[in-house]
């Protein structure tokens, strides 16, 4: 178990259960678990990650195709899991397994509140745009910032799905307002979405440090995770374009860290454009 919810003294399963009720959640994909235990195993060769990989055709078919994309920018056409391996290496091969992954069993169906290609163009978004901070505020840390910015909403298609009447009231009310969710949802329940992915990510047994900044992306003063700047940051990002949350991230930006508003207008402009091919790849 993740070591902030031992200190929490949480145990995710059983809160699962509790707010999901008799949702089942699905598995994490056996092929991706297996792909990412062999890249933090220091021991394992790039051929080795590759055929186990390859034991998916679709996963691995998706992460080329999303490898390919603007948003990873590669300097030559990927053709196969060996290349993508040696041209973008292990942190952002682990990046592409992650979302990937995570986007194959996320729930699609349309529900109140919730839009799947609205979310996911939101979720590419701020996953390329908390990287392109990361570059300014945090280099060593740009993959870490992709994926947890990318995947730092998981719960809410799942809480969605599961509580289409009460939750779905909260998102609609996020959507029109522009307001904080985790505010929203505290005053609805004892829980907010940020703190149920980092019980989805225990059980799927995602890497710590990406649950402990999705848990944080709403919670900077919580010592209990871990959360870069660009990630919080990336978190001022809405889904509708009424209610977008630029101002407040670039205020934030300035205010927090001394990035120039001109350099959030260019961060945002280049991260939103490489984002809509990703969008598209995962819809």
């Amino acid at each position: 178990m993740f070591s902030f919810l031992k200190r929490r003294k949480t145990d995710p399963k059983a809160e699962l259960r509790r707010v999901l009720s008799e949702y089942s959640l699905p598995s994490f994909p056996s092929v991706a678990v297996e792909s990412l235990q062999r890249i933090r195993n220091p021991e394992s060769s790039a051929a080795s990650i590759a055929e186990v990989l390859g034991m998916d055709p679709g996963l691995s078919v998706s992460v080329l195709r999303v490898a390919n994309s603007p948003a990873f920018s590669p300097t030559r056409k990927i053709e196969n899991l060996s290349q993508a391996i040696a041209l973008v290496g292990m942190a952002q091969l682990e990046s592409l397994i992650l979302s990937v992954g995570v986007a194959s069993v996320v729930p699609r169906k349309a529900t109140p509140g919730y839009d799947s290609a609205r979310f996911w163009q939101a979720a590419a978004r701020r996953g390329i745009l908390a990287r392109e901070l990361a570059a300014v505020l945090c280099p060593a840390r740009d993959s870490e910032c992709f994926t947890a910015g990318f995947l730092q909403d998981l719960a809410i298609p799942f809480l969605a799905r599961h509580k289409p009447k009460e939750y779905g009231a909260v998102l609609e009310t996020w959507h029109a307002s522009g307001g904080n969710l985790v505010e929203l949802e505290r005053a609805e329940f004892d829980w907010d979405h940020a703190e149920v992915a980092t019980w989805i990510c225990a059980e799927w047994n995602l890497p710590e440090i990406i649950a402990s900044a999705i848990g944080g992306h709403h919670a900077a003063d919580d010592e209990d995770y871990d959360c870069p700047a660009p990630v919080a940051l990336a978190a001022f990002i809405r889904e509708t374009e009424e209610t977008l949350g630029l101002d407040a991230l670039a205020e934030a930006a300035r205010g927090r860290y001394g990035v120039p508003a001109e350099r959030i207008d260019e961060l945002v402009e280049s991260s939103f454009a490489k984002a809509e091919d990703l969008a598209r790849l995962l819809t």
